[in-house]
């Protein structure tokens, strides 16, 4: 991609992360549910001690390696060339094949599914899970379907109020 297809908008910046102690704040403008940009999100993403998946760690890595202004793409890899969505999907859809899973079952839209089940497994409340995905519609709720694990706790919390129920009547 060349830069004159970079938008600034729908793009992420590198000035628009920004570190802070245990967190990297990412500020983006547009989204799927933000195509108007009339409301501003910032994601926080905590570090995590497992190296391979510091996000904060390797985005200074890549800052203090890759020299490029503040109005430069996010994922820069020289003072001219950046990776573009297109460039990245093709890496996720390598990185999916050289694994052997199936190439049509991963998309980056697995990645949001994948949160959403996540934090839905975490016992977080729907309104939690729709803020972190900045869900503007119930619609993610549909991926939630597919939680089996919180269908087993929900059977179980059900079968224990069964239980103190009889016993509160014995």
């Amino acid at each position: 991609m060349s830069k004159s297809q970079f938008d600034p908008l729908k793009q992420l910046k590198r000035d628009d992360v920004k570190f802070e102690k245990d967190v990297v704040l990412i500020y983006y403008k547009w989204s799927k549910t933000n195509q108007n940009c009339n409301r501003v999100a910032w994601i926080p993403i905590c570090s995590v001690a497992d190296d391979r998946f510091n996000v904060k760690m390797h985005l200074q890595r890549l800052f203090s390696v890759v020299k490029a202004s503040d109005e430069a793409p996010l994922f820069s890899f020289s003072k001219k060339d950046f990776h573009s969505r297109y460039s990245l999907v093709r890496l996720l859809d390598l990185c999916v094949f050289e694994i052997g899973l199936s190439l049509p079952d991963f998309s980056w839209h697995s990645f949001r599914r994948g949160a959403a089940v996540f934090a839905f497994e975490l016992g977080l409340a729907d309104s939690a899970v729709q803020l972190l995905g900045d869900w503007s519609s119930s619609a993610f709720k549909h991926y939630l379907e597919f939680a089996f694990l919180r269908k087993v706790s929900v059977a179980r919390k059900i079968s224990k109020s069964f239980d103190d129920q009889v016993k509160m009547l014995e």
